[in-house]
């Protein structure tokens, strides 16, 4: 029977050591890899893609209960079409300020989808309504496969680590990271009378965490409570956000930054345009829009505005009602 590494589901080998799943000992249960992640924080990027993953994805049998993982930093909803018998769990309730009410996010949430089960909002890390997704779980996957599914970085290893350290005796044990595909394939777990199956991380490719380093994926992700950055707006201004993004504002406004805070937000002259050359993105917002710049932030404007927003990257910018 071929092994497969607890951590990242990938299968166990030891002739390659350049190549996935390799182990010094193919007796041991988890790969280097994902040995190095854990204790050393050494990151090895993969070349597998969205066509390996939505392989697996597009094989989930129909009556098993799909669990899909939002992160309520970048609210990506792109692939809830391809599901059926489905709940919705938003996770890191913990990083927006706690003045923001989990009605409010409920009821967004409930205008953008269909026949959705059920919505349960959680922060894994908390503790928050742990419990209480728990139980909705057993009760909609009794005698079913239950399958976590979500975009890279949404927190569905993290919520099954927090399962499997609440209700069982073992050690959480799947290997969880802010990079990308972390989990490479399926991995199966029994926890109490659940049947859980991890699934690898959809990939955005058009994220900012595609192109940063690793000590700038540090800094962009946020691990903190978001403090909100308001600036208010008369006329025109533009406002740098490190290097990786810029933005023009034609009108007055207040607006508000949700982002890392770790990043610097300044204002800017004519002359310190430094990516007036790179990506432009050309915006008619309405009132009461934000603007989401996927992992790295979103921005909340009030008023009906024009915006030029330059990125460094060939990264998505775009346009929702307001989340906040």
């Amino acid at each position: 029977m071929i092994k497969k590494c607890i951590g990242c589901g990938y299968y166990l080998q030891d002739k390659d050591k350049n190549g996935l799943g390799y182990v010094p000992d193919i007796n041991r249960e988890l790969c280097e890899r994902c040995f190095r992640l854990k204790n050393y924080g050494n990151y090895q990027s993969v070349t597998l893609n969205n066509i390996d993953y939505k392989k697996i994805i597009n094989n989930i049998p129909t009556t098993s209960l799909v669990v899909y993982v939002v992160s309520l930093l970048n609210f990506n909803l792109d692939f809830i079409n391809d599901f059926n018998n489905y709940m919705i769990v938003l996770t890191k309730k913990d990083l927006l300020p706690k003045t923001v009410k989990d009605e409010k996010l409920l009821k967004y949430v409930k205008n953008k989808v269909n026949n959705c089960l059920d919505i349960e909002i959680v922060s894994a890390n908390k503790n928050y309504s742990i419990d209480k997704l728990y139980n909705k779980i057993k009760e909609y996957g009794k005698n079913k496969d239950i399958y976590f599914v979500g975009m890279t970085n949404s927190g569905k290893s993290t919520l099954i680590n927090t399962f499997i350290k609440n209700y069982t005796n073992e050690t959480p044990k799947i290997t969880t990271s802010i990079y990308p595909s972390t989990t490479l394939n399926k991995i199966n777990l029994t926890i109490g009378d659940l049947k859980i199956i991890d699934t690898p991380g959809l990939l955005n490719t058009k994220s900012i965490l595609n192109y940063l380093p690793l000590n700038e994926i540090k800094k962009i992700t946020p691990k903190r409570e978001l403090k909100p950055r308001s600036y208010q707006i008369k006329g025109s201004a533009k406002l740098l956000i490190e290097n990786y993004l810029q933005i023009n504002i034609q009108g007055s406004d207040n607006i508000v930054f949700f982002i890392s805070n770790n990043l610097n937000i300044k204002r800017i002259t004519r002359d310190n345009e430094i990516l007036k050359n790179k990506y432009k993105h050309n915006l008619v917002l309405n009132s009461n829009n934000d603007i989401v710049i996927d992992d790295l932030c979103f921005i909340k404007f009030q008023k009906a505005i024009q915006v030029e927003v330059y990125t460094l990257h060939d990264i998505n910018v775009t346009l929702r009602n307001n989340l906040i």
